[in-house]
């Protein structure tokens, strides 16, 4: 059975993608965009900084801010795009395939 396939820091989920009705070429694209957020992923982390999704957009956001207030510095905004955020909870379901927060 065909479960994962990635690179650093990201794996693909075959059997999901076939399950959503996604092909080769849809899956060589999820791939994609995966090597991509994970590239993007670790850029953020060497500037000290967090990539924080929310409904409809995402957020850079400055780690360990020593100003003595609270919250973290926004230092850039992204709205184009599909963003979500949540505490990440998944479980696999009885056909053994990962789903999370929808």
């Amino acid at each position: 059975m065909k479960r994962r396939k990635g690179g650093k820091g990201y794996s693909v989920h075959a059997n999901e993608c076939a399950a959503v009705g996604f092909g080769d070429q849809d899956e060589a694209e999820v791939a994609s965009i995966a090597r991509r957020l994970a590239r993007c992923g670790r850029d953020a982390e060497r500037l000290g900084l967090t990539i924080f999704g929310g409904t409809g957009s995402a957020d850079l956001r400055k780690r360990q801010v020593n100003d003595g207030l609270k919250g973290a510095f926004i230092v850039a905004s992204v709205t184009d795009g599909m963003w979500d955020g949540g505490d990440g909870g998944n479980y696999l379901d009885e056909h053994d395939l990962l789903r999370g927060e929808s």
